[in-house]
């Protein structure tokens, strides 16, 4: 073999693995330093903005998203107060988009993302009544115009893989 002519690099790829692995023990060991507190309800921060809320969510919680100001707004609100041990039983985070804010309706979690994320992330309308339900994995499941009875959304749930181990465990 010829050695490599003065002046040029030459990369040994031997030495890689073991880099790649002393970086990943690094940043692995990173995770468990303390975080700083969570925000209070009514500030936005910039991860919030940047959509880091839905990466937090995910995997964590299924969610339940409606939008709309009508009598199908104020019974999907009321559906989801009387079977709140259901919604939380399910991880299932119950939200309303108002005009420019969105509320928790069941079930807790840090700062919410503006109305407008969910609507652009979710392709909701900001102007009529809509319903997704959204699975652990970030994906929609079922999108509907109309009212999702109780019964029927803990089933579709209860169906999903995912759900179908946890109730295993």
């Amino acid at each position: 073999m010829n050695p490599d002519p003065p002046g040029s690099l030459h990369f040994d790829m031997s030495h890689s693995i073991p880099i790649l692995l002393t970086l990943a023990v690094i940043m692995s060991s990173n995770q468990g330093c303390s975080q700083p507190e969570k925000p209070a309800k009514d500030e936005t921060t910039p991860a919030v903005a940047s959509g880091a809320w839905f990466d937090s969510v995910q995997w964590e919680n299924r969610l339940l998203v409606f939008s709309g100001e009508d009598e199908n707004t104020t019974r999907q609100k009321a559906l989801a107060l009387d079977s709140q041990a259901g919604h939380l039983e399910r991880n299932l985070l119950v939200i309303h988009l108002e005009e420019d804010s969105a509320t928790v309706v069941v079930g807790e979690t840090s700062v919410l993302p503006e109305s407008e994320l969910f609507r652009q992330r979710f392709a909701m309308p900001d102007d009529a009544f809509e319903v997704v339900l959204v699975g652990k994995d970030g994906g929609v499941k079922e999108r509907r115009k109309t009212v999702f009875e109780t019964q029927e959304l803990f089933g579709i749930i209860d169906a999903m893989p995912m759900r179908m181990r946890e109730m295993r465990h």
